[in-house]
């Protein structure tokens, strides 16, 4: 004999015979329901519903109406201390499920709090709110049957769709998700396209637009402008949650930390290392898969999720007015693919530091802060562990890797000076230089640029290139391959004349 040692073991014996009461009840209920608006009697709407328009470089842009779609569901409601249209203590069907559960302890655990039962005790408040709470899966089914399928008549196969994914967050253990992450401020030249199994980068449709819209956590301010401005999403498909024993408790998908944060950081450090683009991403959202909410919102999808801000800051001052979103190429897609699968073979514990580092240098308030993050990850691909002259190693290093790619657009000589220059900024940061100004500036080839932005680049294209290139990933191989095997060559023909870079 099965040993039913969970509440999900302990309800499953109930499950086809609740699924019958509550087919019953939609039935009935949405016989109710068509008899109220029949009367032309007033029924509420949705309020603050959202609206979706596309700016004129395309992205999204989100606004609200004050009234949406008629809401059938308050029709139930009382109002003003009078009736409600439906009195739901009538329906005969509402009843029967609300007995059901009642009388199944284990059940009832579904949808109802231990504390209420002590509240309940002491002060004799809400002693019925259980039932409440019991009969939301029969107004959440009647709001979606009626505005899928625009009918108030009741049809079997149609009212087991309904009800099929609130059947299975009632009595599952384990609930499927595809986790979506919208791509702030980019385009891509394709709707879909499959990086690996299980990740994929897709066009959002309207209706997810529209639902993603309201998906806001109360404890993180996002800007509504930047938020919206998202065309296309990374998919993580084939996740799942585990549910929680009361319905009331299930709020999983709502905190950040639940999420493969890991995961999702690599695929934008890998999106930046390839195309050198300024994204991030603002919302994290699961699409239940055959599940979903008690209490449906009309026909938009299920969603739940919260928000993040991984994202530059200057993004809010006004970045969504820009005149052209940078749209990502078939062939740089292909890269980000490439590089995404070598990333995820990659053992090496310096690159996940330093995909780490460059992801939040790059959403860094200040350039101080940023230039930091960038040589912390520099000295993680390229230091060997030593003291001794760890910056101008470094700077060899980097300036021998330049040679594998024509992306670095400096020579090695010019790289080795950059990345010099980058640690006097670095040190002036360190020890409070009052000359810090004097140290941010670069010069390339006669051009001034930031040591912040000179930072940030020989990173991505270091990372880029020791990703291709795994067999430069130890410190040392770079040293022996690229350095002294380039110096022992130019002692034997005579020719060495300067330090090799």
């Amino acid at each position: 004999m099965k040993d039913k040692s969970s509440l999900f073991e302990l309800i499953s014996d109930f499950k086809e015979e609740f699924r019958s009461l509550l087919l019953d009840a939609l039935k009935e209920g949405l016989t109710h329901v068509g008899q109220a608006v029949e009367t032309k009697k007033y029924i509420g709407h949705y309020y603050n519903w959202p609206q979706l328009s596309y700016r004129k470089n395309g992205l999204p842009d989100f606004s609200i109406n004050s009234q949406g779609p008629i809401q059938y569901t308050d029709c139930f409601t009382t109002r003003g201390g009078t009736e409600p249209l439906i009195v739901e203590d009538n329906i005969t069907s509402f009843n029967n499920l609300v007995t059901f559960v009642e009388e199944r302890p284990d059940l009832l655990k579904r949808f109802y709090l231990q504390e209420w039962k002590e509240n309940a005790r002491e002060n004799d408040l809400f002693p019925d709110i259980h039932k409440f709470f019991i009969k939301s899966p029969i107004k959440g089914a009647i709001e979606r049957y009626v505005h899928k399928y625009q009918s108030f008549l009741y049809e079997e196969i149609k009212g087991t769709e309904t009800i099929a994914p609130i059947i299975n967050f009632i009595f599952n253990k384990k609930l499927s998700i595809d986790i979506i992450i919208p791509i702030l401020f980019l385009d891509f030249e394709l709707d879909k396209f499959t990086i690996t199994d299980g990740v994929e980068i897709v066009r959002i449709e309207d209706q997810l637009h529209l639902s993603r819209h309201n998906i806001k956590s109360y404890n993180i301010s996002v800007h509504e402008c930047v938020l919206s401005s998202a065309t296309h999403a990374l998919i993580l498909k084939n996740w799942s949650v585990p549910n929680a024993e009361s319905l009331l408790r299930f709020d999983i998908l709502y905190n950040p930390t639940a999420y493969p944060i890991d995961l999702i950081e690599k695929f934008f450090g890998v999106l930046r290392i390839a195309t050198g683009v300024n994204t991030g991403y603002a919302q994290l959202l699961s699409s239940p898969i055959k599940w979903g909410h008690l209490h449906s919102k009309a026909d938009l999808p299920d969603l739940i999720g919260a928000t993040v801000r991984s994202y530059p800051t200057w993004f809010e001052n006004y970045y969504w007015n820009l005149d052209s979103v940078p749209k990502i190429s078939v062939s740089d897609i292909e890269v980000i693919k490439d590089l995404f699968i070598k990333l995820m073979e990659c053992k090496e514990n310096s690159i996940d530091i330093a995909i780490k580092r460059l992801n939040t240098c790059l959403v860094r308030d200040t350039e101080e802060d940023s230039v930091l993050d960038a040589t912390i990850a520099l000295e993680a691909l390229f230091s060997d562990g030593g003291t001794q002259e760890m910056t101008h190693k470094l700077a060899m290093r980097v300036a021998a890797l330049s040679k594998l790619t024509d992306e670095f657009k400096n020579d090695p000589k010019q790289v080795f000076k950059d990345i010099k220059g980058i640690y006097s900024y670095r040190s002036a940061i360190v020890h409070g230089s009052k000359q810090l100004d004097k140290k941010r500036v670069i010069k390339i080839k006669e051009e001034k640029t930031s040591a912040h932005s000179v930072a940030i680049e020989y990173l991505r294209l270091s990372l880029k290139t020791l990703l291709q290139h795994p067999e430069y990933r130890n410190p040392t191989i770079i040293d022996d391959k690229l350095l002294l095997a380039n110096t022992s060559k130019a002692q034997e023909e005579g020719t060495l004349k300067i330090r090799p870079i």
